[in-house]
């Protein structure tokens, strides 16, 4: 019932968002840039050779993403529910972690647990971060013994987009792709050589420097970035952290059917825990620290035979490298030292077949291998229960899945069908197939589309919820998803569009901490019987004024829990923990260029993000409520445009975190940091 109220209201919000959009749309005015007709005419012209500034103004108004279907496509004609963040958008609000920048997309949620450097969690729809898979220019990097990926080091340099899949990743990325995918790309180089330099400085003696260059030489094109981020913190004892990030990407291209590619990636951070030993009353912790390193190795050949196949093969290195350590001190005599590498190594071969008489009829088939392996140390004393705990285990498995996917054009293009499945093989846990379809709907006449989809997926438990000491369970059993969305988006001309989304998903099997009355902490992992999970996205986005824009987000979560835990009939399922059934965000953007000079240009916007009520877990290990938070961030750059000797552009601007300086927590037991302001100057060289 209360799900048709919600759809009757999107449905009526739609409506009159139509009315106010169209009251301010000249009659004049062109179809807007998403709204990309699928008719014989505009086939027509878009395989006609484009002038560069043509091709620029396509790329501009027809977004294209990979990671819905594995192919280039643009993002009109899928059926699946995306949404892409491209670098000048987050270079416009000086973002620099990956994670806060998904903090505006609709859908997701972002947990810090403290201060930069944090573990940073990631949720879609609901799902917990272990069913959220992360790829970096296409590797998965989610660890084998979380199973999930911590954000907090990755950086937004040298990228060219972000593309964030919700929902429907399992029938074409496996395990750990149940809430959805996100995708963080980097630039491919082109053009005469360009190098940029930002530094700026902030309270808290926070610091930020970033360097990138791109470039072609003949058949090399190459794009790098390095950056370095620190601060003391906000707490007063053990929070300062520091972040250390280079990446580098080629495309050797020989020929004009063959393509060679590399990318590397390395970060190297070191951040304070002044919450690790701590206790409801007891002090901040003064000596525990982390170190964290991370590396990341893909080669990749790609291949055109002849005009209607192409095949590409890759094979890629991760390494993830996680070290604490806490000594004694006043307030807690307990001490412990950790030491986690984890290690994938795998490949991947793929061919896609243009149907040659059936224009839109496309045929991906791939395979891929993953070798997981992890080894986790640790050594804990505590004086009042000796001897010292030590918990170590060695894990590894082999993965191994090929997939099979159907793209097709009907009814003259105003039908666009996609569908396929994966078989998931697994050394431990056997084999799993997913199937999954979408479908898109243009309808030029009305500026609509209308999108569905089904898909089914499954997780592999990780290593830490098999063979943890004392938490893992190897007697666990796989989760395993189906989802199904639906929704269109609608533009008024290039003032304003609209999106709404309903989606559903049910999760058998889902793993849990229960209760263990004879386990050390007193809880395990398990599998609860079946979780669904409801919802409804709203998306807007207008144009007030000329140069001022307005977009947001609204997600509305409902939580079903079917059946109970086996063994225990009277209990149910425990809920997801730190999932808000209410999350909104908004952003307000000004940009005027020419105010002082002909080609200067003023920025500047202002992001709201609420995060209502959420269960979370205690200090005291015991679950509660965690209360709603608000937050308000802003932007502002002023950039002169003059060009003085190599350097065409020069830009200064300031970062405000946290504007109104509210005191709250995304994670109970770590407190969010306070304002923080950041001011710098960027230039850019040719």
């Amino acid at each position: 019932m209360r799900f048709s109220v919600l759809i009757f209201s999107t449905v009526f919000a739609a409506a009159l968002f139509a009315q106010i959009a169209r009251a301010q749309t000249p009659a004049s005015a062109a179809s807007p840039a998403q709204t990309r007709s699928n008719s014989p005419s505009a086939k027509k012209k878009a395989a006609q050779p484009a002038t560069p500034a043509k091709k620029e103004a396509a790329q501009k108004l027809t977004p294209v993403v990979v990671t819905a279907t594995r192919i280039p496509q643009p993002i009109s004609e899928i059926g699946t529910t995306i949404t892409v963040v491209e670098d000048p958008q987050i270079q416009e609000q000086k973002i620099q972690q990956v994670a806060n920048v998904l903090r505006q997309v609709p859908g997701v949620q972002v947990t810090q647990s403290g201060s930069p450097g944090a573990v940073t969690d990631v949720s879609i729809r609901g799902a917990t971060p272990s069913q959220t898979l992360v790829l970096v220019d296409g590797v998965e990097v989610n660890a084998g013994a979380t199973g999930s990926f911590d954000l907090s080091h990755l950086t937004t340099d040298n990228l060219d987009r972000i593309e964030i899949l919700r929902g429907a990743g399992g029938s074409l990325y496996g395990s750990q792709a149940i809430g959805g995918v996100v995708n963080v790309l980097s630039q491919e180089g082109d053009g005469p050589p360009t190098a940029s330099l930002l530094s700026g400085g902030g309270n808290r003696a926070t610091s930020q420097q970033v360097g990138t260059v791109s470039g072609a030489d003949g058949n090399l094109h190459y794009s790098g970035g390095v950056s370095y981020f620190s601060t003391e913190g906000f707490r007063p004892v053990n929070d300062n952290s520091d972040n250390l990030a280079l990446n580098g990407r080629f495309d050797y291209h020989i020929g004009d059917d063959t393509v060679l590619r590399g990318f590397a990636r390395y970060i190297a951070s070191n951040v304070s825990l002044p919450n690790f030993n701590v206790f409801s009353g007891s002090p901040l912790d003064p000596t525990a620290h982390e170190r964290n390193e991370f590396m990341l190795f893909k080669g990749e050949i790609e291949h055109h035979f002849g005009e209607y196949l192409l095949v590409r093969a890759n094979a890629f290195f991760v390494r993830q490298d996680q070290r604490a350590n806490a000594v004694p001190y006043q307030g807690s005599m307990s001490s412990e030292d950790d030491r986690i590498p984890d290690e994938t190594r795998g490949g991947l071969t793929e061919a896609v077949f243009s149907w040659p008489r059936l224009e839109g009829f496309r045929t991906v088939a791939g395979f891929e291998f993953r070798d997981l392996w992890v080894r986790s140390d640790s050594i804990s004393t505590f004086p009042a229960f000796p001897p010292p705990s030590v918990s170590l285990f060695r894990a590894r498995r082999q993965e191994y899945a090929g997939y099979l996917e159907q793209e097709g054009s009907f009814l003259d293009g105003h039908v666009l069908v996609t569908g396929g499945f994966r078989v998931d093989g697994n050394s431990q846990f056997g084999k799993e197939v997913s199937p999954g379809w979408s479908v898109a709907i243009p309808i030029a006449k009305i500026s609509t589309t209308l999108r569905g989809s089904y898909t089914e997926g499954f997780r592999a438990p990780a290593f830490d919820e098999l063979y943890f000491p004392d938490f893992g369970n190897p007697n666990l059993k796989p989760e395993i998803s189906s989802e199904w969305d639906g929704g269109f988006t609608t533009t008024f001309g290039e003032r304003a569009s609209f999106t709404a989304t309903y989606f559903s998903r049910r999760v058998k099997n889902l793993i849990v901490t229960v209760p263990c009355p004879t386990c050390l902490f007193g809880s395990e992992a398990g599998n609860a019987s079946r979780v669904d999970v409801q919802g409804v996205e709203i998306v807007p986005s207008l144009t007030l004024l000329k140069g001022l824009t307005f977009s947001g987000n609204v997600t509305i979560l409902d939580e079903t829990h079917a059946d109970d835990k086996p063994g225990t009939p009277s209990a149910p399922a425990p809920a997801p923990l730190r999932v808000a059934k209410h999350t909104a965000s908004a952003l307000l953007e000004y940009v005027r260029s020419g105010y002082f000079l002909p080609h200067d240009k003023i920025s500047a916007n202002v992001n709201y993000i609420f995060i209502g009520d959420r269960d979370d877990i205690t200090v005291e290990s015991t679950v509660a409520n965690h209360a709603a938070y608000n937050l308000v961030n802003a932007v502002v750059s002023y950039a002169m445009g003059l060009p003085l000797g190599h350097i065409h552009n020069e830009e200064v601007f300031a970062r405000v975190n946290n504007l109104m300086d509210r005191n709250y927590s995304e994670a109970f037991g770590f407190k969010a940091p306070t304002i923080n302001v950041l001011a710098g100057i960027k230039l850019d060289f040719e």
